[in-house]
């Protein structure tokens, strides 16, 4: 008898752990816990692979395949992320309509699964360099802007640009300190840019 009763008292102890976990009051198995060890905290930005598991081909960044369409991007003209005059650049740089402005980087990529290119031009506003980092399609060959965004960069450090992991990184080091920050450009499902860095949040957007 005290047997039976111990056998029925354990099966209904499993079976209500096995409802609590079903009701979403526990984890499941293979669940990903918030808020566990090495969680992201409170204002940490997730990447777009992040929040969107169909993975880069949709709304992310990646590494081009194949040859892009040829641009001359040191001779071509852009328009300005702040709303003023195009950009006119000749063999890489400008000093017409302000502040002198160079190009920085070219990056082949791929946004929504189709051949794209990440532009980098450094303009120098005062003591604060800006970095214009602008996305481009392709239609018939010819490059069509698809997102910007001004970003403030170091004055004392270089920068490295790389498309890693479904976003544009910046990489900075100074050498006169070794130090390394890092800032990360991903592309938002809507096609807006948005630019974080290790422990901060979404610093905005632009479309």
């Amino acid at each position: 008898m005290t047997v039976t009763l111990g056998v029925a008292l354990a099966i209904a102890v499993a079976q209500g752990c096995q409802n609590r976990e079903a009701q979403g009051l526990g984890p499941q198995p293979g669940a990903v816990v918030s808020g566990g060890p090495g969680a992201p905290s409170a204002g940490t930005t997730l990447s777009v692979d992040g929040v969107n598991a169909t993975g880069h081909s949709d709304t992310g960044l990646a590494p081009s395949f194949g040859s892009p369409p040829q641009v001359d991007w040191p001779n071509l003209s852009y328009p300005d992320p702040s709303g003023g005059p195009a950009i006119r650049l000749r063999d890489g740089r400008s000093t017409e309509n302000g502040p002198p402005i160079s190009l920085s980087a070219v990056l082949p990529a791929r946004y929504r699964d189709a051949q794209a290119a990440l532009v980098v031009l450094r303009r120098l506003e005062g003591a604060v360099p800006v970095d214009l980092v602008q996305l481009y399609g392709f239609t018939g060959g010819s490059p069509v802007l698809l997102a910007d965004r001004a970003s403030a960069a170091n004055p004392e450090a270089g920068a490295v640009w790389r498309v890693e992991n479904g976003a544009l990184i910046r990489e900075e080091r100074v050498d006169r300190t070794g130090a390394v920050s890092s800032t990360r450009y991903t592309v938002r499902a809507d096609g807006g840019l948005e630019e974080s860095w290790p422990g901060s949040g979404v610093s905005g957007s632009a479309d």
